[in-house]
């Protein structure tokens, strides 16, 4: 029987996607398919914080606490999201 505050899992949590290569900091020694998963990962992410955001429901240090967990090519798709959803374009 569950509680009344019991909210169960996080609905859209995604479990971290690491390997030996995730601990050098050279991102090249990961296979590009590996790279390529991580980036859609971060960009997960984002979308998820965006979501909350948008609805109010994100916490202020929701953002920092992300961020800080994020490295390599996850980060990278992270911030990809976020510029996107800014509209920040590259020359």
């Amino acid at each position: 029987m569950r509680r009344a505050n019991d909210e169960g899992p996080t609905v859209g949590a995604v479990a971290p996607l690491k390997s030996a290569a995730d601990e050098s900091p050279d991102f090249r020694a990961v296979p590009h398919s590996g790279q390529a998963l991580r980036v859609i990962e971060g960009e997960c992410k984002a979308a998820q914080y965006l979501a909350r955001l948008q609805a109010q429901q994100a916490d202020p240090d929701e953002l920092a606490v992300i961020v800080s967990m994020l490295y390599g090519a996850m980060l990278r798709g992270f911030c990809r999201a976020i510029e996107k959803a800014l509209g920040v374009h590259h020359a």
